[in-house]
C-alpha cells in the first residue's frame, strides 16, 4: 500500500499517495467557476484528493464525495481531517451506490483521455474511454441536480457530451477554456433548464 504525504494545492492541504491524482491545471480552472451556496447539497463524483469536495465545504455546502479508487476515498477523507471538516466520504462507482438523491451541485472532474487503461488505480483517473467522453456522458445521463460544474478536453468527443447536455435539458451558465499545448481544457457551469444559479 502506498503512503500518504501532504502537499498544498490552492492554500489547502491535501493528501495523495501515487494512486491519487495529484490537482493540476484541470483542477484549477474548474474551481476557478465552482459557487456553492450555504446549505447547498452537494456531490463530487471521483473525489481523488478531495479538493472539490474541501472548497464547497468551505463555501458552507453539505457534501458528499464519491471515487471509485479507494486510495482516493482514503485520500479525500484525510484531506477532510487535515482541513477540520465533515465531508461524507464513498467509495463506489459514480452513483450507483445511492439511490433517488437530487442534489443543488454536481461536481466532476473527470478523466478525459481517450484511453481504457484500468490495471492500476491511478489510470482510472485519466482513461475517459475510447473517446474521452463515455465516462463524463454517463455522469451527464445520471446525476440528478440544478446545477454541474464539469470539465472535459479538445481530446474527447465534445459532440457526444454537449448531446448528452442537450438531452438532459441542461444550460450552459458559464464556459471557460484554457490551451495548454495542443490540447483544450472547457469548463461548463450547467444548470437545469429552469433553474438559477
Amino acid at each position: 500500500m502506498s503512503s500518504y504525504r501532504t502537499i498544498e494545492f490552492n492554500g489547502i492541504k491535501l493528501c495523495i499517495n501515487d494512486e491519487v491524482y495529484e490537482p493540476a491545471e484541470d483542477t484549477e480552472l474548474l474551481l476557478s467557476i465552482v459557487k456553492v451556496k450555504k446549505g447547498e447539497k452537494v456531490i463530487e463524483i471521483g473525489s481523488g484528493s478531495g479538493i472539490f469536495s474541501i472548497i464547497s465545504a468551505k463555501m458552507g455546502g453539505k457534501v458528499y464525495s464519491i471515487d471509485i479508487n479507494p486510495f482516493a476515498s482514503l485520500a479525500t477523507l484525510c484531506s477532510s481531517k487535515l482541513n477540520n471538516l465533515d465531508i461524507d466520504v464513498i467509495n463506489c462507482d459514480m452513483l450507483t451506490c445511492l439511490r433517488n438523491i437530487t442534489f443543488d451541485v454536481g461536481i466532476f472532474n473527470p478523466p478525459y483521455l481517450p484511453f481504457e487503461e484500468y490495471d492500476d488505480w491511478i489510470k482510472y483517473s485519466w482513461s475517459g474511454g475510447k473517446s474521452g467522453s463515455e465516462v463524463l456522458v454517463n455522469f451527464i445521463n445520471t446525476i440528478s441536480a440544478r446545477r454541474l460544474y464539469i470539465l472535459y478536453s479538445s481530446l474527447s468527443n465534445e459532440d457526444k457530451i454537449l448531446e448528452a447536455i442537450r438531452r438532459r435539458k441542461m444550460v450552459i451558465n458559464r464556459k471557460i477554456e484554457k490551451t495548454f499545448g495542443f490540447e483544450r481544457l472547457i469548463a461548463l457551469e450547467l444548470n437545469a433548464e429552469g433553474s438559477v444559479s
